[in-house]
């Protein structure tokens, strides 16, 4: 080799880590669940406005299975550099901790809620066949008191976010209820058209098509502090039981660990994508809400969830492994 070209090879191998910092970073949104539900809908939506505002690509990374915790424990253990995001709901931030014996994370210490995408309700809903006389959430509360043994209903499954939400409203009622699980909404719905199984929470996607007009089911309350504007005819469950609030959410956390100015940067870009016009349209079209914004009004709203739910999950004594 050449002197000359010794020293341009010497020059190539220094310059190539100053390129390497010039690349721009892939940030990943790991979602918890399988492509095609609302958590990734939105988590595609957020990552493509993200990648169109900064120019960084922006990529959705689905981590299914045990109940959020393979997508959280990714997240805890990635590179503490601000690239990879957990996008989450109550299972994994507020309820797996009490549901789960153990966990490989901590969800109170690993994670710092930067931004919330949204807010759906779910709706309460009563079967005809099963519960002709019931029209709202009074009449329901008096038609449990009046069943010997409580009355049976439904969910999507042991320690899910209709499980615990029903356990909630059972509570705040001061009503025995006992509880059937199914295997996702499907069959569950299936059994109150057949008038089986008398009452549910269910996600709003779901089972709205059973009760809006022409319907099967009937819709007795929305879960939302409010009522919901997509459904301005159908009651907050809280107008009855004053303070009930069980809406999913769904969030974006970073590792806790991160230095303050990467924290403020990601909660500055988020910020900016979840306040704007275009990600109001994108909420429009999903009839969901949008939610607070910023790390000093999320951190009252988590220590909130965490209590509430854990509550819920020991009063039902659910478990899982």
């Amino acid at each position: 080799m050449t002197r000359s070209i010794a020293r341009r090879a010497a020059l190539a191998l220094l310059a190539a880590p100053a390129i390497a910092r010039a690349q721009p970073r892939t940030m990943r949104l790991v979602v918890p669940f399988a492509p095609g539900g609302l958590t990734d809908i939105l988590a595609r939506a957020c990552a493509e406005q993200l990648q169109a505002r900064s120019g960084q690509p922006v990529v959705v990374e689905n981590r299914a299975g045990a109940g959020g915790n393979l997508a959280a424990e990714a997240v805890a253990r990635a590179a503490p550099d601000g690239t990879t995001l957990l996008v989450a709901t109550q299972g994994i931030i507020a309820i797996n901790k009490a549901l789960f014996a153990r966990l490989s994370y901590d969800p109170d210490t690993d994670f710092t809620a930067i931004a919330m995408l949204a807010q759906q309700p779910n709706l309460l809903v009563v079967s005809p066949r099963a519960l002709p006389e019931v029209t709202n959430v009074a009449e329901l509360i008096a038609r449990i008191r009046a069943t010997p043994g409580g009355m049976a209903y439904g969910s999507n499954g042991v320690g899910s976010f209709t499980h615990l939400s029903m356990e909630l409203f059972r509570s705040m009622a001061g009503v025995e209820m006992t509880h059937v699980p199914y295997r996702g909404s499907a069959p569950l719905l299936t059994d109150m058209v057949a008038g089986t199984i008398g009452v549910a929470f269910d996600g709003l996607a779901t089972s709205a098509p059973q009760v809006r007009p022409g319907g099967a089911l009937r819709a007795i309350g929305v879960t939302s502090a409010q009522r919901f504007r997509a459904m301005p005819g159908v009651p907050a469950v809280a107008e009855t039981l004053a303070g009930f609030d069980a809406s999913p959410w769904y969030g974006v956390f970073a590792q806790s660990a991160l230095p303050e100015p990467v924290l403020a940067g990601l909660e500055a870009s988020f910020r900016a994508v979840l306040e704007s016009p275009a990600w109001a349209a994108v909420l429009a079209q999903r009839e969901a809400d949008a939610m607070p914004q910023g790390r000093a009004a999320l951190a009252p709203l988590i220590a909130r969830e965490r209590q509430v739910w854990r509550e819920a999950v020991q009063r039902s004594g659910a478990r899982a492994e």
